[in-house]
């Protein structure tokens, strides 16, 4: 990948917008969508988001694109959700809120750019964050049935934009090696770069040969939330925005790979005011009994195939090293920025074993 083509595929993770302060959010709602609130900032990686409240007990989520971004991208999480809503009304995931004049996302103009920014807003949804729960072998096997049956509600959906370069898209692993070439202080980073051309080599073939449709993309344990009174009960799913066209049993591998982060202590490179950097407890059993209860509560009501089952390590351990990579590369373009913390030395390496020991077998570790 030339360095002009690498520029464009990170383009809205690099590009640094005038910033939205809670003022003129809470203008924006006004304006908009005739609510009176009180705006809370919320941590990023592309838009800048806030947390809505009004007096009367009432609560949103407002999110601000980045200028960069195509509005083709920005319409897509609106058209994924509006899709679930269609087709699985009960699924617990946020609902779009219209405009006073009915329209799904409006325009926030940047001060000094003058460039427009897509807005939209989402009803917000009450839960445990799952990195702030007790992990247990029922929050696990919750976890796998609400992936399979939110990949049964996006089995039919449809967008140009689901086909973006993402460089979240496991599909993309062996892109991470050119972040890696910015990065040349990084801990580990010759292991980590041979593990990963050892992962592009597994995948480079067999990825297109493995179902493909619109997945989440994104299921970690920041955006999967438990019921308090009942922590083994999936209370929704949120945060769309890395929704993307690839392999079907990309959103268990992903799911996986914070399992393994997760159990290991391994903690996490994402940081935030929600409970982001902290390092929790992946509940009794071994590792592979944690991947195997969501693998097989998946499998249950959506049987994986041969072929997806053999990739699933490299997916797992390609998961795990793109989250280093990328959030490494970001904090050094970003320097000021919150959504990534740094990882410590000691971290990474854990990292880089877990993903060395998945690579050791072909089957779920």
């Amino acid at each position: 990948m030339a360095r002009a083509d690498l520029d464009a595929f990170m383009a809205t993770m690099v590009a640094q917008p005038v910033g939205v302060d809670v003022a003129e959010a809470e203008k924006l709602a006004r304006a908009h969508y005739g609510l009176s609130t009180q705006a809370a900032r919320l941590t990023g990686e592309r838009d800048e988001n806030f947390k809505l409240s009004d007096d009367h007990g009432a609560q949103y989520v407002l999110k601000i694109a980045n200028a960069s971004e195509d509005p083709a991208i920005s319409d897509l999480p609106i058209a994924a959700l509006l899709h679930i809503e269609r087709v699985d009304p009960k699924f617990p995931c946020p609902r779009v809120i219209r405009t006073r004049a009915g329209d799904t996302q409006c325009w926030y103009e940047d001060r000094g750019s003058g460039r427009r920014r897509a807005a939209r807003l989402l009803s917000y949804l009450s839960g445990k964050t799952l990195r702030s729960a007790t992990g247990s072998r029922a929050q696990r096997v919750a976890c796998g049935r609400m992936a399979a049956r939110l990949g049964l509600a996006l089995r039919d959906f449809t967008h140009p934009a689901a086909r973006r370069p993402l460089i979240w898209d496991l599909r993309h692993v062996g892109k991470t090696l050119k972040l890696l070439g910015e990065l040349p202080d990084l801990v580990e980073r010759e292991a980590i770069a041979a593990l990963i051309e050892r992962i592009e080599m597994l995948l480079v073939i067999r990825f297109q040969r493995l179902r493909q449709q619109a997945i989440h993309n994104d299921l970690n344990d920041l955006n999967v939330l438990v019921d308090p009174a009942n922590e083994a009960v999936v209370a929704g799913v949120i945060d769309f925005g890395d929704l993307v066209h690839t392999a079907l049993v990309g959103d268990v591998a992903i799911l996986a790979a914070d399992l393994v982060v997760r159990g290991a202590g391994g903690g996490t490179a994402k940081a935030g005011g929600d409970g982001r950097g902290a390092v929790t407890n992946a509940g009794a059993g071994s590792l592979r009994d944690a991947i195997a209860d969501v693998v097989m509560a998946y499998h249950d009501i959506t049987p994986l195939l041969p072929a997806e089952l053999v990739l699933l390590n490299p997916l797992i351990a390609g998961r795990i090293l793109t989250d280093v990579v990328v959030g490494a590369w970001h904090r050094r373009r970003n320097p000021d920025g919150a959504h990534y913390s740094d990882l410590e030395p000691a971290v990474i390496r854990s990292r880089v074993q877990l993903a060395a020991e998945l690579l050791s077998t072909d089957m779920p570790l």
